[in-house]
């Protein structure tokens, strides 16, 4: 049995760095694209529905959307960025009131599998459209913080030292027949919706709550921080309390208020999610995997597991 870990005197801050957004990205996986360049010309309109989130990088003109479940639309200009985190279906025209055709009935008339003309021939819009996908075990709690929709003007992503350049090497790639261009746009994508979450916590602080909220308040910030990068401790809410120099209940009371949950439900999920990701190596065995997250036996291993996704974890390391 692993004894309860001592309070550090230096606090857990002074050793690790506590970037608890780093720590649920890790969990996700993301595939991004980009699915089409777009020269639109005036009077067009596009319909886009509902499957994975979408994105769109202005380069010419004007674009007025329209989204499903929102009840007003708005106009993006060239140099802004709009992304649709949860895939909402839309509409893009060149101005409010067009008539928008389904896109999947233009892509078989597009000049190349990357190029799509439309429209009537009058004022000319340039779009990169594109989707990415969010899986993984966080993916719905990490999904939840985010709005419908997130526009980026081309003012702000000018003060973002990574986001300009990355915009403007992803609209390259989209244009380029380079060997590994489609695998370099990819993992631009993947960057960017990184960069984006980034941009819209920083913008709108008070609107995010659970691990995010969390990050304001660096107490809970270290207590996390310690449940993160020392799983496999018996860790107990006292011996945390004490680690952050807070009283036993004013610390589960903080914790609870921002993270969602008490701080031991909260290591027993966090646990379980990075065996899941273990799991996904054939060379840890199930034994071992339940170790290094903090079970002391691989049947208490297998019952939270279950408990909490559903099935054993060898039942899980065959479906996947």
């Amino acid at each position: 049995m692993t004894k309860t870990p001592k309070a550090s005197r230096r606090g857990p801050t002074a050793t690790m760095p506590a970037d608890i957004l780093s720590d649920v990205l890790g969990l996700l996986t993301l595939q991004g694209e980009v699915f089409c360049r777009t020269e639109l010309s005036a009077p067009w309109g596009l319909r886009l529905v509902r499957q994975s989130a979408h994105f769109h990088m202005i380069e010419r003109g004007a674009v007025w959307f329209e989204i499903e479940s929102t009840q007003h639309g708005f106009e993006a200009v060239a140099g802004d960025l709009v992304v649709l985190p949860h895939g909402n279906g839309h509409c893009m025209m060149d101005r409010a009131g067009r008539t928008a055709v389904p896109l999947e009935q233009l892509l078989p008339k597009a000049v190349s599998a990357s190029l799509l003309r439309h429209g009537g021939g009058g004022v000319v819009t340039d779009v990169i459209c594109g989707t990415f996908h969010i899986g993984g075990l966080v993916a719905e709690s990490m999904l939840a913080v985010l709005p419908t929709v997130i526009h980026m003007p081309g003012a702000h992503i000018q003060h973002f030292a990574w986001l300009d350049p990355l915009l403007r090497q992803l609209a390259e790639e989209s244009q380029s027949d380079a060997p590994g261009s489609r695998f370099a746009s990819s993992r631009l994508v993947d960057l960017l919706l990184v960069l984006v979450v980034r941009y819209w916590l920083a913008q709108h602080p008070e609107q995010h709550g659970g691990l995010l909220a969390a990050q304001r308040d660096p107490r809970i910030t270290a207590a996390l921080a310690l449940l993160h990068h020392e799983p496999q401790r018996s860790w107990d809410v006292q011996g945390l309390a004490t680690a952050v120099g807070m009283s036993r209940s004013s610390f589960t009371e903080r914790f609870t208020t921002l993270v969602g949950e008490p701080p031991l439900k909260y290591l027993t999920r966090w646990r379980v999610n990075l065996a899941a990701r273990l799991l996904a190596s054939p060379t840890i065995s199930v034994a071992e995997v339940a170790e290094r997250v903090g079970y002391d036996s691989e049947a208490a291993f297998s019952r939270a597991f279950k408990r909490h996704l559903g099935s054993a974890p060898t039942v899980y390391r065959r479906r996947r």
